[in-house]
This record gives C-alpha cells, structure tokens and sequence, in this order.
C-alpha cells in the first residue's frame, strides 16, 4: 500500500494548521492508469509499426500494379469511372481515395506508398485493442510487435494497392462484432454495417470476413447473451451488406476473367498458401515464390519464420491451455483470430478446385491480423517473465529481418527495375526522340508502356512508335498499340530510337527479334544498357556514306 493510503500519526499542537489535500483514490487512480494505457500502447505500437514500414520504402522501383494505382488515380473522376468499368472494379472505391491523394500529395514513390504506411499504423493499434479486449495486455502487446513485423505486413506497408488498407478495415471490423456481441447496442450493429459496405466496396475479399463473422456467432452461441435477436440483427446486417454492395460485386465478378489467375497447382499453392502468404509479402524474384531448399539468405529465413509462425498459428488451437479467455466477453480470442484465417482462404480455394482460379496469396493481406493474434497468444503463453517475452520477440524479429530487407533493394518489387530504365533514358534521351516499349516477358500481353505511366514526368516527352490510342482514350488501364512491325514507317523515319525490351529474369540474348527488325530498318546499335528484367537501348541512324 502507498504511503498516500497509509494512516500517517504526527504530533499536532493546537496551532491553525492547514488543511491537507485529499490523499488520491487507489481506485481512482487505477482507472486514470487503466485509460491512459488504454489509448497508449495502440498508439504508440502504430506510429512504430509506420515507421518500420516507411523506412527505406523509397527504394524500391514501382511495379506493375502500383503503376495501375497511379495512372488509374491520376485521370479526372470522370476518365476514371468510365474506366472502372471496363477494367478494375474491385479497385474503384481505392483509386478514387488515391485520385485526391495524389493532388495533395504528388506520385513519388514515398507519397504514392505512404497510405499504406498509415494504414499498417491504424491496423497495428486495432491488433493491440482487440488483443486486450478479447485475451491479456500482454497478449495485445506480443501480438501488435508480431503484426509489425510480419513480412506480409512490412511488405503491403509500402505497396500503393489497398491490401494494408483491408487489414485495417478488416481488424476494427472484428473489434465493432466483438462490441456488438458483449454490449448489444443497436449504434454498433450501424458502425459495423457502414464499416462492412465500406470495406466490400474497397475490396469485395471483405466479405468473406463478414462470412467468417457469422460462423463465429454460430460457434459461440451458448455463451451469447439474447443469441437469437443477436444473431438475427446480424444476419439483417450482413443482408444489407450484400445488397448494398451487389453492383460493385457484379461488376467486379464481370471482370475476373481479366485477371491474371493461374492454374492452381500442388506445389504452387503449399508455397503461396504456407509460406508466401504471411513469410514473405514479396521478393526480388521474378515469381515472388520462395525457392525450396532456399538458395539465399532470405528464402532460407522465410521458411524458418513460415515453421515457426504456423507452429505459433496452431498451438493455441489445439493446445487448450495455451488460450486465455476473458470472463467479460462471449467470444475467444482463438475461436474469432481461426475463423478470420480459415475460413476466407478454405472458400476461395474451394471455388478456384471447383469453378475458376480466383487464389493469390496477396489478396488474403486483411487475415494478417488474426495471425498475430494467434502467435502473440502463444507468445505470451509460454513467456510469463518479461526478459522472455522480450527474448521470444526478438528472436521473431531477427529472424524476419532478411525478408524485410529483401523487400528493400531497387529490385524488390516482382524484380522490377522500372525506376533504373527511367533513370538511364531521362540521362540520355532528348525530349522529342522515339521510343519503342516491348513486351513485358515474351508471353506477355502487357506492353512496358507501364513504365511510361509511372514515371511520365520523362518518359512522357518522347514518341511512342506504336501507340494507337492511350488508357484514357480507350478507357482500359494501358491502351491500345500497332505490332512493332506494323510501324515500319515510323521506324524508318527516326534518327533516333531507344527500345525498352523486358525479360525474364534471365541473361538477355545478344540479339532479339526486336533488334533485328529495327537494324532492318537502317539504324545500328548505338548503346545498351541490361537490367535486371528490362533493357534499354538506344538506335540511331547510320550515316550514308558520300557517293
């Protein structure tokens, strides 16, 4: 007890003495404790989890689908509804946020990026409320360093897509069902309504959680107060979800064939579903896949994290004395965190054996969450001392830290190195001068035109030989092009022409197709520079010779 609690004797005359001040209430003063700590360490644990995504997310080159997010947000509200529907649906709600984004703040790749940056922050806090409310402090706090850390979280922290911006929806979403569940308000079945469309309209994926929702209410029926008019308050909930949502899910269900889903196979799938998933977000590969055996310092890390991470997923699972139940609240914290992983990915893969393959590893970002939840619970079950906890950290970390920087270098998105090419033709081209843009790989349907698009401020100042219309002519993301030789014409006119020529990852030929047909046409290898997955050269004309 504090010496302010404590009956202090003294020897008093009978002099005026003042009045001592009130000594303060232990409980009075638990509360004050219990509030500070309560917007705290969610706040604190979320500036942190920004920071750690922010730093060095300038490095890496922008890809493909960053590149979509730019020039998508980049035309007039107009241009950009007429393309939704042709293309991107599911994207819409994200690319009209990015459209005022933009005009605030610019297309760096910092800026492009830094919505993700606070999303991971704001996601990162709702780990740490719903750890609290649903298990400990210390859970909520284990489980708020693992989401940080995550390389699937350090990876969309500093991705322009709208997947950490899920993860958020997705966590505080769980926080609103959890309230509406244990205080059966009726403002928290309007919160979580509004919340649902919003999080459907930006990524229809969000449903599948509002589905995982509804079995858990299920499951934890006989801890549920009044179950039956809860339940059905739900399912009006979720009803109105659907219905409210059903043009955006049309029209995205519309454009799925559009998609670059791959046929799912064994060994693909275990790769993307056990390690890709959480352990890895994305990598200097071409496939973004981990090698296995590893064959570097990275993919040998990812795999040590994806044992240890899914060991941690499964433990409290099935192991009953790993799991803390709050007697304040109906639900587990294990039976919510397994719902919110299990389900989505079990329905999606489901449909893509049965129907059409819809399963990519990125798109299941917003179950992040859960997954830190389940391995902080381990975490604070098997650490009771604080050095523990620490060390276990740690170790979680240390281990994670290869993937992180991997996701760090100039190459780190899908090999992309769109940023160097930028560089190398803004050193040397002049404004006016010809540029073709090839394939992006040899059985490709894409044009490298992309790189245009995300770096326009130079690339946007040369001719491009065989473009017919562009993305806001047409309403579609790239455009539309002539085959290089269907533009013999203009090739043959230009004094100098540099050709932007992609690959697979692999040394380039000597001498390709392209080459061929552009010294067909009366130019000569001037200059060459060969990246990683693109090459830049530069033709120009070869002077007659005097008769």
């Amino acid at each position: 007890m504090s010496e302010s609690t404590t009956a202090q004797f003294e020897t008093v005359h009978f002099e005026t003495v003042a009045p001592r001040p009130p000594a303060p209430s232990p409980v009075g003063t638990l509360h004050s404790d219990v509030r500070s700590r309560s917007w705290r360490d969610p706040l604190i644990l979320g500036i942190v989890a920004m920071l750690i995504s922010a730093i060095g997310s300038w490095i890496p080159s922008k890809w493909n689908d960053e590149i979509a997010t730019q020039d998508a947000a980049s035309r007039t509200l107009p241009q950009l509804w007429q393309m939704v529907q042709h293309v991107d649906a599911v994207h819409a709600a994200y690319y009209g946020f990015m459209h005022f984004w933009i005009i605030a703040f610019g297309t760096s790749d910092f800026a492009l990026r830094a919505p993700s940056m606070l999303a991971v922050g704001v996601a990162t806090a709702g780990v740490v409320v719903l750890g609290r409310k649903l298990g400990s402090q210390r859970i909520a706090i284990c489980s708020g360093i693992v989401f940080m850390v995550l390389p699937r979280v350090t990876w969309m922290g500093m991705e322009a897509r709208s997947y950490a911006t899920t993860a958020a929806v997705a966590v505080w979403l769980t926080i609103l069902f959890v309230h509406l569940i244990d205080r059966q308000r009726r403002a928290f079945f309007a919160l979580y309504l509004v919340l649902a469309i919003a999080g459907v309209t930006l990524n229809i994926y969000i449903a599948l959680l509002v589905i995982a929702h509804g079995l858990v209410f299920i499951l934890a029926r006989r801890r549920i107060r009044n179950f039956r008019r809860m339940f059905i308050g739900w399912a009006v909930a979720a009803a109105l979800v659907a219905v409210l949502t059903l043009p955006v899910t049309l029209l995205a269900t519309s454009e799925s064939a559009q998609l670059p889903f791959g046929r799912l196979t064994l060994d693909s799938t275990a790769n993307a579903l056990l390690i890709g998933q959480y352990f890895i977000g994305a990598t200097p590969t071409f496939l973004r896949s981990v090698p296995v055996p590893p064959t570097s310092l990275w993919s040998l890390s990812a795999i040590v994290l994806a044992s240890i991470g899914w060991l941690g997923m499964l433990a409290p699972i099935v192991v009953r004395r790993l799991r803390h139940r709050r007697e304040d609240t109906s639900l587990s914290l294990v039976l919510v965190a397994a719902a919110w992983i299990f389900v989505p990915v079990l329905l999606v893969i489901g449909y893509s054996l049965i129907s059409t393959p819809i399963y990519t590893a990125r798109y299941f970002s917003f179950t992040t969450p859960a997954v830190a939840l389940l391995i902080g619970t381990t975490i604070a079950a098997l650490s009771q001392r604080r050095a523990q906890t620490v060390a276990a950290l740690g170790i979680f970390a240390l281990i994670a830290t290869p993937v992180y920087l991997s996701q760090r270098t100039p190459i780190s998105k899908n090999g992309s190195d769109y940023g160097q090419v930028a560089a190398i033709v803004a050193h040397n081209a002049k404004p006016g001068q010809d540029i073709y843009y090839g394939m992006v790989t040899l059985d490709s349907q894409r044009h490298l035109t992309e790189i245009r698009d995300g770096y326009p401020a130079v690339l946007s100042t040369l001719h491009n030989v065989t473009q017919i219309k562009t993305g806001v002519q047409d309403a579609t993301l790239w455009g539309t092009y002539r085959s290089l030789a269907n533009s013999a014409a203009e090739v043959r006119s230009s004094p100098v022409l540099w050709a932007v020529l992609g690959h697979d990852g692999q040394p380039s030929p000597k001498r390709g197709s392209a080459e061929a047909f552009i010294e067909s046409q009366g130019l000569h290898l001037d200059r060459i520079w060969r990246g990683h997955t693109t090459d830049v050269l530069m033709f120009s004309r070869v002077p007659l010779k005097a008769s």
